[in-house]
């Protein structure tokens, strides 16, 4: 009798119960409530448009005002040029003109860099009072709509998981506390390092002198010995 007959058919049985074995499913093994609860971030643009009159060659008090406004929003949270186009063919192309060199000083007043002001022509042909267009580009977070609680049963998870809209309201709060939503599509590049301090280190530590700096005696710790 052939003993090995029996291992044999013992190794076909524990593969046909390896191959049994259905494939996990897509995705983490345990969803978090930033996977459940997806934020989306879509660009979109702001624009602003700058009267101009016949004749004029300054903007109104009230232009500025706003240049301002705009401009704070676009060093906050603009991404890419600040784009300023003039209109092209219009009637007030002369006026057009005087008024697109006073926008671009109003923006650098306000704290744009000049080289950040992009400037652009758009067709206005037949208008008489065509505008100056400023505009930015910027993006904006919008979190998922969250389930009615009403409709959940929170006291009975035979899954032990949590309730569908667990974490939804954080998600969303996050969409829109958050100051800049392109944080959430990638991080923010790193400043410089500071060349001059690591450069006193590595001399100091050439010399042979300490690389640290001196402290005094408040930032010192003293263990009492009335515990033993």
């Amino acid at each position: 009798m052939n003993v090995r007959l029996p291992f044999f058919l013992i190794g076909l049985s524990a593969l046909g119960a390896c191959a049994s074995v259905p494939a996990p499913p897509p995705g983490p093994a345990t969803p978090t409530v930033a996977d459940q609860h997806r934020i989306t971030v879509t660009q979109t643009a702001e624009r602003i448009e700058v009267p101009v009159s016949p004749g004029a060659i300054t903007i109104s008090p009230a232009a500025q005002a706003e240049l301002r406004a705009f401009a704070g929003g676009y060093l906050r949270y603009g991404h890419g040029a600040l784009v300023l186009s003039t209109p092209s063919g219009a009637a007030n192309s002369d006026s057009a003109s005087h008024i697109a060199n006073d926008t671009r000083r109003a923006l650098v007043d306000a704290g744009v860099s000049y080289a950040a002001v992009a400037g652009s022509t758009y067709d206005a042909s037949g208008t008489v009072d065509a505008p100056i267009i400023v505009s930015f580009s910027r993006y904006e977070a919008q979190a998922a709509e969250c389930a009615p609680i009403w409709e959940q049963d929170l006291a009975h998870q035979s899954n032990n998981q949590p309730w569908d809209s667990f974490g939804c309201a954080t998600m969303n709060n996050l969409a829109a506390m958050v100051e800049d939503p392109a944080d959430l599509l990638h991080p923010r590049a790193m400043d410089p390092r500071d060349s001059g301090r690591r450069d006193t280190v590595l001399d100091a530590y050439r010399e042979g002198d300490q690389t640290h700096a001196d402290r005094s005696n408040n930032e010192r710790i003293t263990i009492s010995n009335a515990v033993q």
